[in-house]
């Protein structure tokens, strides 16, 4: 019993943010047969049929599971924080491989504590100069290193060859974009 999991394809998955990360998690997601919603702050995004764009609202209110697929920026400093995570009317997973920054660490975990949040896969941490961690920082980041619904990793969930090559690519789009060529 101790070993017993869920299938994902009976949840809700919401992902935060659907720009080219979002978008290329929605698409594998979609082979699970879960449902999948995305918001995303930039009204511009559209939906390439793979995630139901919807208010931010909606998505606390449905979703099973968090993904975070935001930037950081100082708007979005500690975005996913203590009052972002109370919206959630039950129980959720929280999945974060984008900025550490974006989350609230110390509101994680008062929420795992709780059991609000089941489990939390962290390919980054608000810190990851682990030299330079506040106290309370440490205290955080103790807990999560050895609570047993935590899985972390060291922000390396995408480094591969090629994805190297692609983040060329990427940006050389980019560029002849903001040139027009």
């Amino acid at each position: 019993e101790a070993n017993r999991g869920e299938e994902l394809g009976t949840k809700t998955v919401g992902l935060l943010g659907y720009g080219h990360m979002g978008r290329a998690f929605a698409k594998r997601l979609r082979g699970f047969g879960c449902t999948v919603l995305a918001h995303d702050h930039d009204p511009a995004v559209i939906t390439d049929g793979n995630a139901q764009l919807v208010p931010l609202a909606e998505l606390q209110a449905r979703a099973d599971v968090l993904s975070i697929h935001i930037p950081y920026s100082e708007v979005n400093h500690q975005f996913v924080n203590e009052a972002f995570l109370a919206a959630f009317p039950h129980h959720i997973w929280l999945m974060n491989t984008a900025r550490g920054e974006v989350l609230d660490q110390a509101a994680l975990v008062a929420r795992l504590q709780s059991g609000q949040v089941r489990g939390a896969a962290l390919d980054v941490l608000e810190n990851e100069k682990l030299a330079t961690l506040t106290p309370a920082q440490q205290a955080s980041f103790d807990y999560l290193r050895t609570a047993p619904n935590v899985v972390l990793s060291p922000h390396i969930g995408g480094w591969t060859h090629q994805s190297y090559q692609r983040i060329n690519e990427v940006l050389v789009e980019k560029i002849r974009v903001l040139l027009g060529t």
